[in-house]
């Protein structure tokens, strides 16, 4: 309406433009709601109960769970209608060679579905079992889905379930857009359901990664009691780094099937345990629901209220709701507001030039035009600045950090990967046990690195934009002195996206023999030295393996930072160009169209109501 109502009047030509963008993204605008939890959470069930209908199957495999959006229907999409999305040949091809060599078994070849049955479960360390399940899936389903891979599939709610539930279609699927018409999807929120920690897709934490960062609200759903696993607390790591950088807390922890407490008591001390693993993995303060997805569902769906206010489902939603209606509301009409502020001050700013005498606004006119070029010559040099000298130091700082803290966690990782559990007696192939062990242990530091990796692009971000407006924000001083007064404040709501980083893979070329010697039997190694003289052996070598593993990611990340400031700066340059020249055009407006003061007033009070609605 402020648009419309501006328009006619051409020195508003760019306010026209900014609002007309503003009002598009609040018309179109969708609620991401990001969905993240372990294996045996429950997230299914929650989401089911969160949609108020069993659209999601409650049972599907956890290992080759993919990204699952479920939305209103859009694009000539019908309701119970589904987009598969399946893995390119090339994508499913590194997820095969990536579970190989997870398992010790090489690079796969033309034999790998004779390799893959061949295998035993009992060789397999406990954390590559979602892999050895993948691989499992893969060479039973190959020869029915292979013709698919690199394709969009339409399918229909049972076929949907089909691909979600069936594993041997599931670990061929990169992702899925359910199209479904409830109360929840109408209201514009995309449910976004993400593969687990434990998911054979995990290891793609760039995806995820993006999520955290974007989304509009996330949960995560862990179950009654339910021990964090050691992919659980990197994940609840990352989580937490995502949460400090962020301006508004939109994180919330739900612990599901509560109604399994046999009392009050047992609920509070449930409650204040898993508090205290969130806040020992990076989590401060945590938002925690206690709610009984089960008796949501069958509150919702028989209309029984007490059944859904013991659920404690009320409470979550009343707390989500307000979140969304209110904090989240607030920030998207408090920047339209600023938007209609910033008008409304040039309106007020050509009602005071309209008042003045002819002889003042020539004299303006001229000290404009006087300055015009010195304020062309300034804002071009903004748009050539170039932050890329700070970025390599502030790059090369936040790395030499990675690498201390990575340092530090050695010993926790030991710990995870060469566990009692594993290297056992009765277990057979010690050896290769051991071998896996290995195999375990620079898995989890690659994954750990990729995701200190990411967390560094939030620091960059952040650095970066801080000194993006410091300089827009001198540029734009500097004009208004030179020009007597006249504002050229611009808005800066600009969205980055985040650097795509190579996978990080570190090898032990012996196979790990070479360390066999430490490990002579889980007595000696558990109860004795072995385990404390393998880690000081491995320290320096790992620590090599992460040094090499940093150059070039580190040059990719000054490479595309710098590209992304030189581009911001251009474009809000180009604004501020565009404003000065408005200004100047005002002035002759002024001048020659005799718009009286009234009416600039008039327009001004009018644009006051919107603000004030």
């Amino acid at each position: 309406a402020a648009a419309a109502l501006v328009e006619p009047y051409p020195a508003m030509g760019s306010a026209v433009r900014d609002l007309r963008a503003r009002a598009a993204s609040l018309a179109g605008g969708t609620f991401t709601l990001a969905l993240f939890g372990a294996f045996s959470a429950g997230k299914s069930s929650f989401a089911n109960a969160l949609l108020g209908e069993a659209v999601l199957p409650v049972s599907p495999h956890p290992t080759t769970a993919a990204i699952n959006r479920i939305m209103a229907p859009a694009g000539g999409a019908e309701h119970g209608t589904a987009r598969v999305r399946m893995k390119t040949l090339a994508a499913f091809q590194e997820d095969l060679a990536y579970s190989f060599r997870l398992l010790g078994l090489g690079e796969p070849g033309a034999d790998w579905q004779k390799r893959v049955q061949s295998l035993s479960p009992q060789d397999v360390h406990p954390a590559g079992r979602p892999h050895y399940s993948f691989l499992q899936a893969a060479a039973a389903g190959w020869d029915d889905t292979m013709d698919q891979l690199g394709q969009d599939v339409q399918v229909d709610l049972n076929g949907y379930r089909n691909f979600v539930a069936n594993e041997r279609k599931s670990c061929f699927v990169d992702s899925i857009d359910l199209y479904y018409s409830c109360d929840v999807t109408e209201q514009g929120i995309v449910l976004v359901d993400t593969p687990g920690a434990d998911s054979v897709n995990a290891r793609h934490t760039g995806v995820t990664f993006n999520y955290m960062k974007n989304a509009d609200a996330l949960i995560f759903v862990t179950y009654y009691n339910h021990a964090f696993s050691q992919g659980d607390r990197q994940f609840l790591n990352q989580l937490g780094r995502v949460k400090d950088s962020s301006a508004m807390d939109q994180m919330f922890f739900v612990v599901n099937a509560s109604d399994l407490s046999s009392s009050e008591e047992e609920l509070e001390q449930v409650l204040e345990h898993v508090s205290t693993q969130l806040r020992t993995n990076g989590i401060r303060a945590p938002r925690l629901f206690p709610v009984s997805s089960l008796l949501a569902m069958e509150g919702k769906s028989t209309g029984d209220a007490d059944m859904l206010e013991q659920s404690g489902f009320i409470r979550f939603e009343e707390e989500f709701n307000r979140f969304a209606g209110t904090e989240l509301a607030d920030l998207a009409v408090g920047g339209a507001a600023e938007e209609l502020s910033r008008v409304i001050q040039r309106l007020d700013q050509r009602a005071h030039d309209a008042v003045q005498g002819e002889e003042v606004l020539q004299q303006r006119r001229q000290e404009l035009h006087a300055v015009m070029d010195q304020s062309l010559v300034r804002i071009r040099t903004l748009a050539e600045r170039s932050m890329r000298e700070e970025l390599a130091q502030e790059t090369a700082e936040l790395l030499f950090h990675v690498r201390q803290r990575l340092g530090y966690r050695l010993g926790l990782f030991m710990a995870e990967a060469f566990h009692p559990s594993v290297l056992r007696e009765d277990r057979g192939n010690l050896k290769g046990a051991f071998a896996a062990c290995g195999r375990e242990l620079l898995r989890m530091i690659a994954v750990e690195l990729e995701q200190e990796l990411l967390a560094t692009t939030l620091r960059l971000e952040q650095a970066g934009k801080s000194w993006l407006m410091r300089q827009i924000d001198d540029c734009v001083q500097e004009l208004k002195e030179r020009s007597g007064g006249m504002d050229l404040s611009l808005a800066f709501n600009e969205n980055w996206s985040t650097p795509v980083l190579e996978e990080i893979r570190l090898e032990e070329p012996s196979g790990w023999k070479t360390y066999l010697s430490y490990f002579r039997n889980p007595k000696q190694f558990f109860e004795g030295e072995g385990r404390q003289r393998l880690q000081e052996a491995l320290d320096p070598v790992i620590k090599q393996m992460v040094a090499g593993a940093l150059p070039a990611a580190q040059e990719k990340l000054v490479q595309f930072y710098d590209a992304q400031l030189h581009q911001s700066l251009q474009h809000q340059a180009s604004q501020l160009e565009d404003r000065l020249k408005e200004a100047v055009a005002a002035l002759n407006e002024t001048l020659t169209s005799g718009v009286p003061a009234e009416e600039w007033h008039s327009l001004s009070a009018q644009v006051k109501q919107f603000v004030h609605e």
